[in-house]
């Protein structure tokens, strides 16, 4: 027969072990009702809005429950290493989303197409999203540009214009 308190030791590793999992699946998220499209679909301003509150969930609160609730459950996804819909990513980016630390770089939508600019622990990105009814339809992250402001990209042509001239 095992004396109780032989039976605690032996059990008390175990024990320890079931702690941490308790309190890891209290913190596990769960993945909230995909973006639905809309008909008709909203306008341009009215996309522009979401993308603004789908940017400012993601990368500046880094809410990620609210910011999925803006992609489409069959939404593409071109990064070779994730699965199109919504449950690849959501099972990729739920468990690691709110501890990053991010720097958001910039954000820019036109036309149907909103790019988010930042850094983390995986160094520069750039997201580009693809807009249809209201919903996110299409994501890019590799090799992708942050697109220049208009006057910014005038302000840089000019810049190598003076430079050629005068020969620098």
């Amino acid at each position: 027969m095992v004396k109780p308190t032989t039976l605690a030791v032996l059990l008390a590793p175990l024990g320890a072990l079931a702690g941490p999992m308790s309190r890891l699946s209290s913190r596990q998220l769960e993945q909230p009702p995909p973006c639905v499209r809309e008909d008709p679909p909203p306008s341009e301003a009215e996309t522009k809005a979401r993308f603004d509150k789908f940017a400012n969930a993601f990368i500046v609160t880094k809410n990620i429950t609210e910011a999925f609730l803006y992609i489409a459950d069959d939404y593409i996804n071109h990064n070779p290493a994730a699965e199109n819909g919504a449950k690849s990513a959501w099972d990729i980016l739920s468990p690691i989303w709110g501890d990053q630390n991010i720097t958001v770089l910039g954000t820019k939508f036109e036309g149907a197409q909103g790019w988010l600019h930042y850094t983390n622990a995986f160094g520069e990105i750039v997201d580009r999203f693809r807009w249809e009814a209201g919903c996110i339809a299409e994501h890019w992250d590799q090799g992708e540009v942050f697109p220049p402001d208009a006057s910014t990209a005038a302000l840089s042509y000019e810049s190598d214009l003076v430079r050629a001239l005068v020969g620098l």
